[in-house]
């Protein structure tokens, strides 16, 4: 993958749209100066460092595109820089300062008239809302994404949206509406080709049919989804397919099998510098421990969950993880 001298960044802009972030991250790489300073490459490097699950650095890239493309008067490249940042500080706990970056992305997305980007600030005003366990404002925030996504036609955006719904359905315990949910986001990321979105909605419609009862199939749409997550270098989906495929031997009564998967999602979460994750993975050991009859494990473990959640600003997620604390 090269670059032309007219336009340094093409090659690496073209590796970001399409998905390749690895191929977009070494060509950016290589770019020498002044190419290395423009705002331009600090958002691309951004962009390719966040979906690497390289959360720290791909914050620190943002900021400085957002300074530099306000001092240029540039709106539209501070609105982008503005909401990859949020998205950063989203990943690593900092859930305020990801609440007003979205808010200041959705602010100047209204000045500009970008329904697009209004589409996004929306959908990730929902996933600050979900983090802080507010899920019914959560949903109101996809539906309104969902919505806009479908009036500009971003098909990769409302299966984003889609997945996140099914999430909260899934944290509301409603896991026909989940399942749902999952099925809609499968059917749009195989149109549009995605295996990322493909891996993150197998995982859920997995999850939903193991905790119906069909134990086999869910474990075989899991797999699948760790496979693709793998593949894709998609780290986040990877936690997640890992700690689904836990849950579900915790079902079927393999608790050995379910301690080994859940213990390798958390050494990746933790690698991760993911706090939400980290919490939700350690609630889920919990939940683990307790039914294999470890009372003393489960109550670390919630309890651990709990001052994560805490941590994040999450106190109502804090408060149902402590409760379960005094049932261990």
């Amino acid at each position: 993958m090269t670059a032309t001298l007219d336009d340094p960044l093409k090659a690496a802009r073209r590796a970001v749209h399409a998905g390749q972030f690895r191929d977009a991250w070494e060509e950016l790489a290589r770019q020498p100066d002044p190419a290395r300073r423009s705002p331009e490459w600090y958002l691309l490097a951004a962009l390719a460092r966040s979906r690497l699950g390289e959360f720290g650095p791909s914050r620190a890239a943002a900021l400085q595109a957002r300074d530099a493309y306000r001092v240029l008067g540039d709106v539209d490249g501070e609105m982008r820089a503005e909401n990859v940042a949020a998205a950063g500080a989203l990943a690593l706990g900092a859930l305020a300062e990801a609440e007003r970056g979205f808010g200041r992305a959705l602010e100047l997305a209204e000045r500009v008239s970008d329904e697009l980007m209004m589409a996004r600030c929306a959908n990730n005003l929902g996933n600050v809302a979900f983090y802080l366990g507010d899920d019914g404002v959560a949903l109101g925030y996809y539906r309104l994404a969902g919505a806009r996504f479908g009036r500009v036609g971003h098909r990769h955006g409302l299966a984003e949206t889609l997945i996140n719904t099914g999430l909260v359905w899934r944290d509301l315990d409603r896991l026909a509406d989940s399942q749902e949910a999952a099925e809609r986001a499968l059917e749009v990321a195989e149109v549009i080709a995605n295996r990322r979105l493909l891996a993150q909605a197998l995982a859920m419609r997995g999850e939903a049919l193991g905790l119906a009862g069909d134990l086999p199939l869910g474990r075989a749409q899991v797999q699948r989804a760790l496979a693709l997550a793998r593949q894709q270098e998609d780290h986040l989906a990877e936690v997640e397919a890992l700690r689904i495929s836990g849950n579900l031997e915790r079902e079927a009564r393999s608790f050995e099998r379910a301690e080994q998967l859940e213990r390798e999602a958390l050494a990746l979460a933790t690698a991760l510098a993911h706090p939400w994750t980290v919490a939700t993975v350690q609630r889920d050991l919990g939940e683990l421990y307790q039914r294999a009859g470890r009372p003393s494990d489960a109550a670390r473990a919630f309890e651990a969950a709990a001052a994560a959640y805490q941590q994040l600003g999450a106190q109502s997620r804090a408060e149902r993880v402590r409760a379960r604390v005094a049932g261990a």
